[in-house]
């Protein structure tokens, strides 16, 4: 199967060229040691602080490199350069005195003992200076094989795509997310993540299907930009090879792009003549309506809430649900059609994503059991409070507060106030289910999780409630991971909480 979708993606590729970032055409190649054919080295020190690079953790920092191999005079590999990586198997034979202050890497006219990791993407503007598509302890043979084939590097990195992308197909499939519109179900979903970054070994690369026939395609990482057509043809192979016939659509996220030093604009992507265009989602049977041409940095759905939507709707029959950051109302919309909630009450700050709210209650014929407001979180909250209002089941789904690391205390300190002034709300007299999220992986990270879950019982005491914890969650398992970076890549949580009625 492999083969022929890589000598397909191989006739093609001789005539696609780089969106930007050419390789200048005095460039070095280097003669790999196991696969036949020539392209530059990173060589990787051998220590304690490299170890995970060895052991599959797919980002490679400047400070854990030794030195690149290079014929030339310059201090750097071109940007995008796909570079074989390997590790000294001597840890003291790093010849420090020869490194220059101002770049992490040098050239080397000797050939030092050395042991292969894999080959990955280079960027001398980012801090992660390698990001590993493939590694050589895990490297299937049928790759080997077709790598002993290529004669350019744009076939070799051809090669390389079309095996992680027809493997994060596999993976897919195997979850049963692929189904046939005319045998749905009840539960029919034909919208998900089909590629998640370093949990398919494509670092810097994401992709929603949307609707089941379009297929959003994120970038937040230099090397993807630059072999953008490259990237985008070997994805059309893989999907006509499995019978999928997906309108691609190519966004960008300016911010990480920036990070990894390229700058793009604002927008994340030029206006597109079907902005406008209407895609239906449908999530475990319920429909949403999705924009995924519209300009902006997102894929249009956020489908990695899916599994705890399904799970919370268990726990409200005959509940009254409150929803807040409803965003396209996922939950309260599950609560109410699944659960068979009484009543769902969702709020956001923005009246466009009211006005989603209200298309799809309509369009799932529950505009009845539903409302939506556009406020305030914190302001709807208080105001509930004083009116003595309550809630049996809250959602309370936040956007990201944490971005990084250096601003956890802020975060924690919103969250802190806004999970208190939920808690407030539930039931006292019967108490009730309380559902707090961080999408912030700083939030998620920090002390194995248990960081986030302090804050909420900090916020408990603060509002007189006293809570047990039921369940923590995370990302659908569409969103992989990478066991060997694991867990960098893990950046939602979704806990639920038992919140006690007050003694009587």
């Amino acid at each position: 199967i492999m083969l022929t979708i890589w000598l397909t993606t191989l006739s093609k590729s001789h005539s696609l060229s780089r969106t930007m970032g050419k390789r200048p055409s005095h460039a070095p190649l280097f003669m790999s040691t196991t696969t036949g054919y020539s392209f530059p080295r990173v060589i990787v020190k051998r220590n304690r602080q490299s170890m995970s690079f060895r052991e599959g953790n797919p980002l490679i920092f400047t400070r854990a490199i030794a030195y690149t191999e290079s014929q030339t005079h310059e201090s750097s590999l071109p940007l995008a350069s796909l570079v074989q990586v390997d590790v000294l198997l001597d840890k003291t034979n790093h010849n420090r005195k020869h490194q220059q202050k101002d770049y992490p890497h040098y050239q080397r006219s000797q050939n030092a003992q050395t042991q292969s990791i894999g080959w990955g993407v280079f960027n001398p503007s980012s801090m992660y200076r390698v990001r590993m598509l493939c590694h050589s302890v895990n490297m299937r043979e049928n790759l080997r094989d077709k790598l002993k084939w290529a004669e350019t590097e744009e076939e070799a990195l051809s090669c390389i795509l079309t095996t992680q992308l027809e493997s994060a197909f596999q993976v897919r499939k195997a979850l049963g997310l692929f189904h046939d519109k005319s045998n749905a179900s009840s539960l029919y979903t034909d919208t998900f993540r089909l590629i998640n970054g370093e949990g398919d070994g494509l670092s810097g690369l994401a992709a929603d299907v949307i609707g089941g026939d379009v297929l959003v395609v994120m970038s937040s990482a230099a090397w993807c930009q630059v072999h953008k057509d490259l990237i985008i043809c070997c994805l059309k192979q893989v999907l006509d090879y499995n019978n999928l016939d997906y309108d691609i659509m190519w966004k960008t996220t300016p911010a990480r792009l920036s990070q990894d030093g390229m700058e793009v604009s604002d927008e994340g992507t030029t206006t597109h003549e079907k902005e406008d265009t209407r895609v239906l989602a449908t999530e475990l049977g319920i429909q949403y309506v999705t924009f995924p041409y519209a300009s902006g940095q997102k894929t249009g759905y956020y489908c990695d809430q899916r599994e705890n939507r399904w799970n919370l709707a268990h726990y409200c029959k005959d509940a009254r649900v409150l929803d807040l950051c409803c965003y396209h109302g996922g939950f309260a919309l599950s609560a109410v059609i699944r659960g068979q909630a009484a009543h769902a009450t969702g709020v956001d700050s923005s009246q466009q994503a009211i006005d989603a709210c209200n298309m799809n209650a309509n369009l799932n014929d529950c505009g009845d059991k539903v409302k939506f407001v556009r406020d305030d979180i914190s302001k709807f909250m208080k105001e509930a409070e004083t009116q003595g209002d309550s809630f049996n089941v809250i959602i309370l789904d936040p956007p990201k507060l944490a971005p990084s690391v250096s601003g956890l205390d802020r975060a924690k300190r919103k969250y802190h106030g806004l999970n208190r002034d939920a808690l407030k709300l539930i039931d006292t007299k019967l108490g009730g289910l309380l559902m707090t999220c961080t999408c912030s992986a700083a939030m998620t990270q920090q002390n194995g999780g248990q960081y986030f879950l302090n804050m909420v019982q900090q916020a408990a005491i603060a509002a007189g409630r006293h809570i047990t914890l039921l369940k923590v969650s995370g990302a659908a398992p569409c969103h992989s991971q990478s066991p060997a970076s694991f867990p960098a890549g893990n950046y939602l949580t979704a806990a639920i909480f038992y919140v006690a009625p007050f003694s009587r």
